[in-house]
């Protein structure tokens, strides 16, 4: 929540964003967080996440179309503050769609293509993660991953989507 709080507050344009649930926790005096009495009178005290304004922002989309109109089901969870509080996005998709496609529900475009700077179709993009409604998550290669030994980052980047597609493609 803190992290949304921060792109929050840079998408709207303001220095900082009060955020409730953290009183006691250490990310405080690890960040550094403010404290802010209520302005209007009520006496609560509430912390204040200042502004996070990621330089470049990638996000992956279900869908775009042509113009880089990008489209996630599901929530968006942080990909809408964070797409507005970047000074560049990049977005990928798991398909190129026609423009038509997302006219007919203009409301679930989640980034509009005159904010997108670069696109790529990457199929499979968000593995072992979930794309609803392409694939749900992959939670035996999550667990393969998160062991402690040796050679576990070169296992899993050789059961990526992407490295079988160009071992099929390549023979190698």
């Amino acid at each position: 929540m803190t992290l949304v709080a921060g792109l929050r507050a840079a998408s709207y344009g303001i220095p900082f964003q009060p955020v409730a649930g953290v009183h006691g926790s250490e990310l405080i005096r690890v960040n550094n967080w403010q404290l802010m009495r209520d302005p209007y009178g009520s006496g609560q005290e509430v912390y204040v996440i200042p502004a996070i304004r990621p330089d470049v922002a990638v996000i992956h989309a279900a869908e775009v179309d042509e113009d880089g109109n990008a489209r996630v089901y599901g929530s968006p969870f942080w990909d809408h503050p964070l797409t507005r509080a970047a000074g560049r996005v990049l977005v990928t998709a798991e398909k190129l769609v026609a423009t038509d496609r997302l006219r007919e529900q203009p409301e679930l475009t989640l980034v509009p293509g005159f904010m997108v700077e670069a696109v790529a179709i990457v199929p499979d993009g968000a593995w072992p993660g979930s794309m609803h409604p392409y694939y749900e998550i992959d939670y035996p290669a999550v667990e393969r991953y998160m062991e402690d030994a040796p050679g576990v980052l070169e296992r899993h980047l050789a059961e990526a989507p992407e490295t079988a597609r160009n071992t099929a493609a390549t023979g190698r």
